[in-house]
């Protein structure tokens, strides 16, 4: 069963000059990519679906993963060791058949991309997932791949970096799976699926996290969503 409801329709300043043309460049393809968002109905047999599908398993592969990190890193690197902002630690509110995903695009402001990767920072659920549909910039552009989840995963989006003080970072790190896209259907972003290991409720629109769970939690009937949307609120 698949309930979908409607809602409102609704962003690392770069250390070189020429690191700074790249991203506009990037900004600017990701907003002509923003419209290859629906998928086809048979993605399985589309070329497309398998180029996506090959990019997801290269970004997520331990090999690439270590490289992203060593790009992020590398920003950190001159200044002073700085405490990365990790999701708390606790006994979570979701079951372990349970699964939370926030569907999510690069062609979106990077500051809405922050924010959400921020709150779900803040609620400590291990099971709410960022998921991107794929990289800015395939997989060759590496670099500018690497530039564009430094910016979006700052703990502080006024952060400016500079070689003796860079910013902090998110321990959240959106994943790319397109294969999520297709299972549920998502063909416009944001959008908040939750999945009890039965049924599936999927929300579109953007608006902040908490408003967005707590609508959820209405349509699955499901307090635990209620209750993170509470503490996100300062609630509890």
């Amino acid at each position: 069963m698949v309930l979908t409801i409607a809602l409102f329709q609704g962003v690392l300043a770069e250390e070189r000059k020429e690191a700074g043309e790249l991203v506009e460049k990037a900004v600017e393809k990701a907003r002509k990519l923003s419209e290859t968002m629906h998928l086809p109905e048979n993605a399985h047999n589309d070329k497309g679906q398998e180029a996506a599908q090959q990019t997801a398993k290269e970004y997520n592969s331990p090999e690439f993963q270590q490289k992203l990190r060593c790009q992020i890193d590398r920003i950190q690197q001159s200044g002073p060791q700085q405490e990365q902002a990790i999701a708390p630690q606790g006994k979570g509110t979701l079951t372990a058949q349970e699964s939370v995903y926030l569907f999510l695009s690069s062609s979106l402001p990077e500051l809405v991309v922050n924010r959400y990767l921020i709150d779900i920072g803040r609620t400590g659920e291990q099971r709410i997932v960022p998921v991107l549909f794929g990289l800015p910039e395939g997989l060759e552009g590496k670099r500018i791949n690497a530039d564009y989840f430094s910016r979006v995963m700052q703990a502080d989006p006024k952060c400016q970096d500079t070689p003796k003080s860079p910013c902090q970072r998110l321990a959240v790190l959106p994943k790319v799976n397109p294969g999520l896209f297709s299972r549920y259907n998502i063909s416009e972003v944001p959008a908040l699926v939750h999945d009890n290991g039965q049924d599936s409720w999927s929300i579109h629109g953007e608006a902040e996290l908490a408003f967005l769970l707590e609508k959820m939690s209405k349509a699955a009937n499901n307090p635990a969503l209620a209750g993170i949307s509470a503490r996100l609120r300062g609630g509890q």
